[in-house]
């Protein structure tokens, strides 16, 4: 009985959804006929592929250029030109790449440029004598800069302003930036003794930041939220702080102000770089308290700096690598390219190698070559299982770089960039936020996170454990040692900083009873 109603009702359904699908196309056919003769359907196709074949020239001729595409945070192969048209089908997008120029010789170092320099020399020649660039220097370019023609090169002083110390810290209710807290470290230790513990609100609890840096003429920079905080350790005192400023924002909504991400010194410690989390760099010199330039590049977070004489090499969080020379009109010299995010940089202390880490683990090697272009290919490259970002060159084996893993690894490794081989390797069990080599007496000192959150000091080559210094309740982000290597300053997520002195014999430079540097 089933089949036999299946028999007979299958020819009928067959029968009405080809009536029913006729009747649609029917009814589509007359719609589209109307259609076409009330809006001239040609015309708009044929509109409609003319704007194709466009985009599909603007988007081949992008992929063969030499420069990154960098418009979302994952780094693609494709390419882009820097030339500005108005095409109302591909607009192009302002990228976290090198400045606008016709072509890639008028960005790289040995090009003349226009730019006025000291003595009427011109940066070719002071290239050639090795000239490298001091506070003094810098400032006097700068205003010639200023006076000149070229707008990009004037200094807005609304982006960051000096601002003076409060004085006395009683005043507040809050703690200051620097201000002496009561408590002791816990536990003192026989090779380091803890002098201060100071408070440092603001900090941001970030481990791919480089926030501390310590200068030749002994004054220690932090950068705290949206200001950087100075302080003169000769005097043990706030000499002020520098605050950036908030900025228009280009959608609709409150200014907002950009965060420190990094600082570092130049190597005569008379100027001071200052990356920000909007790509943009500011050169200061904190003794005339003068601002004297403020390079772009950079459209996300600048997470690492590192100068090398007149060269001042920068890290992103989208992977480009910028070297900037403050002296030309077009201060991007050279750039490298690397896949994830920069978070180490490091020069080598005779500056002929540059050490770069990234988050997905790669430690590169780069040649000394600050007119590289992204096709460069590093010299060395390691695989890490986590972010590369506590790395630290050895100031008297230049070949070795130490470097601090993560929290699923906790190894410390020194690698030979020479050979690519681990020279030394110990399993700390924690995280390695911060490293710095004593050359005094030959140690390693890296600073560490959970459980213990303590400094580690290391004895090499052997890689032995000399002393554990616990002193922060949090990680120990940051660390730094004084020129002379009698003192050691650790900062670290606790909001804490605390400042440790060696209270053994020294080998090399010790302090006379002012608190001066002297040779032993």
């Amino acid at each position: 009985m089933e089949w036999k109603l299946k028999k007979y009702f299958r020819p009928k359904v067959k029968r009405e959804g080809a009536m029913v699908l006729a009747n649609t196309m029917r009814v589509l056919s007359k719609d589209l006929f109307s259609f076409k003769r009330k809006y001239s359907f040609g015309a708009v196709k044929k509109t409609t592929d003319i704007s194709y074949r466009r985009f599909k020239r603007r988007i081949l001729s992008r992929r063969s250029t030499e420069f990154p595409v960098a418009s979302s945070p994952m780094t693609t192969r494709w390419q882009h030109s820097y030339i500005t048209e108005n095409d109302t089908v591909c607009q192009r997008l302002p990228l976290d790449s090198p400045p606008r120029s016709t072509s890639l010789t008028e960005v790289r170092l040995g090009d003349q440029e226009t730019l006025p320099t000291p003595d009427g020399e011109s940066p070719v020649d002071l290239d050639k004598r090795g000239w490298d660039v001091s506070a003094k220097s810098l400032l006097e370019t700068s205003r010639e800069c200023n006076r000149g023609q070229s707008d990009a090169l004037k200094v807005n002083e609304q982006d960051c302003i000096w601002k003076e110390s409060e004085g006395d810290e009683n005043r507040s209710s809050t703690p200051l930036p620097f201000s002496i807290v009561d408590t002791a470290p816990s536990m003192p230790c026989s090779v380091f003794k803890a002098e201060w513990q100071m408070a440092v609100p603001g900090l941001q609890d970030d481990y791919y930041l480089n926030l501390l840096a310590w200068s030749e003429q002994n004054v220690i920079v932090l950068g705290l939220a949206s200001s950087v905080c100075i302080w003169d350790a000769s005097t043990q005192s706030l000499q002020g702080s520098l605050q950036l400023t908030a900025h228009t924002s280009d959608l609709f909504g409150p200014p907002c102000c950009p965060r420190v991400s990094s600082v570092a010194w130049s190597k005569d410690g008379q100027t001071l770089a200052i990356g920000k989390s909007d790509g943009e760099i500011l050169l200061w010199d904190v003794e005339r308290r003068t601002s004297l330039r403020k390079l772009t590049g950079h459209l996300s977070s600048v997470g690492s700096l590192s100068c090398n004489q007149y060269i001042l090499s920068s890290g992103s969080v989208l992977g480009l690598i910028h070297h900037h020379d403050a002296r030309v009109a077009r201060p991007v010299v050279g750039w490298l390219r690397q896949k994830k995010g920069i978070c180490g940089l490091a020069w080598r202390p005779d500056g002929s190698k540059l050490a770069s880490g990234t988050t997905d683990g790669l430690l590169s090697i780069w040649p000394d070559d600050p007119g590289a272009t992204g096709k460069c290919l590093p010299m060395l490259t390691i695989s890490h299982p986590t972010a590369v970002k506590a790395l630290a060159w050895c100031p008297w084996q230049l070949e070795e770089v130490a470097v601090g893993g993560g929290r699923q690894d906790g190894a410390l490794r020194v690698w030979d960039t020479h050979t690519g081989l681990c020279r030394q390797s110990v399993q700390t069990h924690s995280q390695i936020c911060s490293l710095c080599w004593c050359p005094a007496n030959e140690e390693l000192l890296s600073g560490h996170g959970l459980p213990q959150n303590q400094i580690t000091c290391w004895k090499m080559p052997s890689m032995s454990r000399k002393a554990e210094l616990y002193g922060h309740r949090g990680r120990v982000l940051h660390l730094a040692r004084s020129p002379c290597g009698t003192r050691i300053f650790t900062v670290g997520s606790d909001l804490q900083a605390c400042m440790w002195k060696r209270s053994d014999r020294l080998i090399g430079p010790q302090e006379d009873a002012d608190g001066h540097c002297c040779e032993n």
